[in-house]
């Protein structure tokens, strides 16, 4: 016997795809308005020109922070309480939304810098820079093996288990 579809629920079902399109097209045409310039300067308490800058990854404090106008990148890092011990200094990259070149990403070795004092190798930040700092690979190592670890600890407690129950039934 054939199960019939009521006529409510078609209609449902045809409002969800309808719907679940309209979603879909209006994510794909969505243009996002050009930053306003203007809008990515603030003055400061003592009428100092500041800039937002993200910092993400592996430093003390990571987020947004309203910086003066020509914030150097070892500031920043300052600024976020520094790196912390985990961090892979010697690759921290700064992403940058430049209207000329697009979006641009720099590579900064910041321990050559803390190495030789060369002060041509530490960038001065734009507005609406984001600079990220990796973690070392010792540390990636180091949380698979944490892993590996708690999953071997999980396994001897399914085997306990699974000896006591056999022990049981004897």
């Amino acid at each position: 016997m054939k199960r019939k579809i009521p006529a409510l629920s078609l209609l449902w079902m045809g409002f969800f795809l309808f719907s679940l399109n309209i979603q879909v097209w209006a994510q794909e045409n969505v243009q996002f308005p050009t930053r306003n310039r203007a809008a990515q300067y603030y003055l400061g308490t003592e009428n100092e020109l500041l800039v937002p800058i993200n910092i993400w990854g592996f430093v003390e404090k990571p987020g947004q922070y309203m910086v003066p106008n020509n914030t150097d990148l070892i500031s920043l890092i300052s600024f976020a309480g520094g790196p912390t011990e985990n961090a892979k200094i010697s690759s921290v990259r700064i992403v940058r939304s430049d209207p000329s070149q697009g979006n641009v990403v720099f590579k900064i070795n910041v321990k050559k810098y803390l190495d030789t004092a060369d002060e041509r190798l530490v960038p001065i930040l734009k507005p609406g820079d984001t600079i990220i700092v990796k973690g070392t690979t010792f540390h990636w190592i180091s949380r698979f093996f944490e892993f590996l670890s708690r999953l071997s600890i999980l396994a001897q407690i399914v085997y306990f288990i699974a000896l006591a129950q056999e022990y049981l039934t004897r």
